[in-house]
């Protein structure tokens, strides 16, 4: 599982993937989480058959009193 939210970044580890599955002949199981911009390259994660959770960005508080909010 991998924590991205960029699309240049997610694109670039499908090239990734699809280089070390061609080099050793072992299909690499990945998920990306985050995924803000999944929605941008959608078509290329469906077929490299990467799964995706997409989270909301959640602020960081400044505050103790603010963690509950």
């Amino acid at each position: 599982m991998v924590d991205v939210e960029n699309a240049d970044i997610m694109a670039t580890l499908l090239r990734l993937k699809e280089e070390f599955e061609a080099h050793s002949g072992v299909k690499l199981r990945l998920t990306f989480s985050g995924a803000t911009e999944a929605h941008l390259i959608a078509h290329e994660i469906a077929r490299a058959g990467v799964s995706v959770i997409i989270t909301q960005s959640k602020p960081f508080p400044d505050t103790w009193e603010q963690r509950r909010m």
